[in-house]
């Protein structure tokens, strides 16, 4: 071994993130070196695969030596990066945070060189001509596929001037929008308010936020901003609170997005697609743009007069409340109405309301309805090994024969510079491996109100309906059979991701899985008839609003991604506003930057549409439920076996068609959103 070089056994050695098939990650003792180490040995591991797929003799590739090897090699990295993005999400040390961001770029420049590996993209398209290539099952001639049009879209065919232009792109867009979540996760600001200000905010709100100097601190993180919302009878205070939280990640990522969307629009051009947009949404269900500004612009019309009719309820509420004849509802005061709307016309109490979702609950009744819809089981692993001492984790296990599902980790709670909204992080992904089969593991990532000083961690209904929604992504992730890890749970198209978590939220809406966990905390009284009658009777009081502003996030994703240039007048900010206006009836806020923090901008690039897009397939597998028993285990193995088992495995819309029987449509959408009876 030549001086200076590492032996593989130097980087296995006591290294947590180097670990065998099945083998739990020991994240407690992880640190910069092991990180480091980690990702050397990985991608000298990728080399190895990769030097043995290039030198298969034409006369003898096959599926399984060219392929499936791939797959191989994208699954032997995936299993220290995906660590690695969690870490980088959610550790408390910046060391670690830091070193799993150089990390996670080290290996993001890798893959751009693969990418574009002429010698590769030769054998993968060599084979695709074979004759065994047209015989292949449907879910490795999709991953062919696949693979074929990702060699594509990575400059192969253009001129190597070109080819080297496309990866000093797509490596400047990855150290952009590591800096871009950086600055999100990493900013912090506290509005200090006195004892005579805090008017309308309830007494454990108070309590938690109280300071020794007697002033209360209002942060911008989940559980102090939302409800200072709803709640603080100051409309000035929740204006300057709206506004600090509308500039989270100025001044920085502003120019940090005008550059990310004009490398994506130089990107697009080499590739000879017209915009950003055009590229990315080639690859999912919609297909064309023009069938998403058409989806989106129908939906438009459909929705305005529900959201005139929201609108109108809110101002006559305010007129209740101030006796002015307003014209408008403000941005800083849409949840403030709302929530006086439900008190005064619904009795819906949303601090009422908590009182019966305490966390642990919530949980056993997360675990309670997917046993019984999808044959599990779940076990608390005692005292795991964590990043911190708030996670917990969980094995998954079949009912029928106790053999082991996957594993899952619990991340509830904000803390300081930790990923602040709400998210399912793959860890390891499901692969078949020889005649084994590699287990998931993965972790919800959530920032749910903490226990407070004098009570149990409580949930809002709308935290409770946030919960079940990722752990519909987990259990997409856990109960996967995919073969291939690169079709393995959640790895979908884009446009679909969203639905099956979608569709889980229902069960926070209904009275019968209500019942199964939804009890006092003090009392352990199940959540009565009466409230869950007047809360199903409410939800819909702001639906056409609420969709407005989820058309509003798509428009403006689509509309940076398809039509903003750099050297054009309008910034990202008159972008913004002006579709605020155009779409919404919250007018623009002056002075604030929403896109800055606007993430999915990145991680959903020119996707966000796929919200709505998917949430029209999910209400209509849901109706399927409504009509043969929410908790029909019958039609829960039916879902899991179509739906959760496949992943990318099949065209999506082939799988929805196959777990209702039928060819999808929109009623019952609308139906859900109140829009139509």
């Amino acid at each position: 071994m030549p001086k200076g070089e590492i032996s593989n056994s130097q980087y296995v050695r006591h290294n947590p993130l180097i670990y065998s098939k099945n083998q739990n990650i020991d994240f407690a003792i992880i640190n910069e070196d092991n990180i480091e180490n980690a990702t050397e040995y990985v991608l000298r591991e990728a080399d190895v695969i990769l030097s043995e797929i290039i030198a298969v003799p034409t006369s003898k590739r096959t599926f399984a030596n060219t392929l499936l090897r791939l797959d191989d090699l994208y699954n032997t990295v995936s299993k220290v990066s995906g660590p690695l993005e969690l870490l980088a999400s959610v550790h408390p040390n910046r060391k670690i945070r830091d070193i799993s961001d150089e990390s996670i770029l080290i290996i993001q420049r890798y893959f751009v060189e693969l990418s574009a590996n002429e010698a590769l993209y030769e054998v993968v398209d060599q084979f695709s001509t074979s004759k065994q290539a047209h015989e292949l099952p449907i879910n490795q001639q999709r991953f062919l596929e696949s693979e074929l049009r990702d060699f594509q879209h990575s400059g192969l065919g253009l001129s190597e001037y070109d080819r080297e232009k496309l990866k000093r792109i797509q490596n400047r867009i990855s150290e952009l929008s590591i800096q871009f979540e950086n600055n999100i996760s990493s900013y912090s600001d506290t509005l200090f308010i006195p004892h005579s200000m805090i008017a309308g905010l309830p007494d454990d709100y108070k309590d938690n936020h109280l300071q020794d100097d007697g002033k209360y601190a209002i942060d911008l993180s989940y559980p102090s901003f939302y409800p200072f919302m709803e709640h603080a009878e100051s409309d000035s205070l929740r204006k300057l609170l709206r506004y600090m939280f509308l500039n989270k990640g100025m001044p920085q990522n502003v120019s940090i997005l005008s550059e990310i969307l004009a490398n994506r629009k130089s990107l697009s051009a080499l590739l000879n697609y017209p915009s950003f947009s055009a590229l990315i949404i080639d690859q999912g269900m919609a297909k064309s743009t023009e069938a998403v500004w058409a989806f989106e612009r129908d939906l438009i019309e459909k929705i305005q007069p529900k959201a005139n009719w929201d609108t109108d309820q809110l101002l006559q509420i305010k007129y209740d409340a101030i006796e002015e004849n307003d014209k408008i509802i403000t941005d800083w005061q849409k949840d403030y109405y709302e929530n006086q709307l439900l008190l005064d016309r619904h009795r819906v109490d949303s601090e009422q309301m908590k009182q019966y979702f305490q966390v642990d609950n919530v949980i056993e009744g997360l675990f309670a309805i997917s046993s019984l819809l999808f044959d599990i089981k779940f076990r608390e692993i005692e005292s795991p090994s964590v990043w911190h001492s708030d996670v917990r984790m969980f094995e998954l296990k079949e009912k029928s024969d106790n053999s082991l599902v996957g594993y899952f980790y619990l991340d509830l709670y904000p803390r300081e510079n930790k990923y602040q909204h709400a998210a399912a992080f793959s860890i390891v992904s499901g692969k078949k491996i020889n005649s084994d089969y590699q287990h998931p593991i993965t972790c919800l990532v959530c920032n749910f109100p903490p226990p407070g000083r004098n009570t149990p961690a409580l949930l809002k209904h709308e935290d409770v309906e946030t919960f079940f929604h990722e752990f519909g992504h987990l259990l997409h992730d856990l109960l996967t059979t995919s073969e291939l890890y690169s079709q393995s749970g959640t790895s979908v198209a884009m446009d679909f991701v969203e639905a099956p978590s979608q569709m889980l939220e229902n069960w926070v809406w209904n009275k019968e899985s209500l019942s199964i966990f939804a009890t006092h905390y003090k009392t352990n009284e199940i959540i009565p008839d009466s409230l869950i009658n007047r809360m199903i009777k409410a939800r819909n009081i702001q639906s056409g609003n609420n969709l407005l502003q989820q058309i509003f996030y798509g428009m403006l994703d689509l509309t940076l991604h398809g039509q903003f240039d750099s050297s054009n007048v309008k910034s990202t900010t008159e972008i913004m506003s002006e579709l605020q206006n155009s779409i919404t009836n919250y007018d623009y806020m002056e002075g604030t930057h929403m896109q800055a923090s606007f993430d999915h901008l990145l991680d959903y690039g020119a996707s966000y549409y796929g919200y709505l897009w998917s949430e029209v397939f999910a209400a209509d597998m849901y109706s399927v439920f409504e009509r043969e028993g929410l908790l029909n285990q019958e039609v829960g193995l039916r879902f899991r076996k179509t739906i959760l088992e496949k992943g990318g495995t099949e065209n999506p819309m082939n799988l929805v068609r196959a777990f209702l029987r039928r060819e999808p449509n929109s009623k019952a959408f609308l139906k859900k959103q109140g829009i139509v009876e």
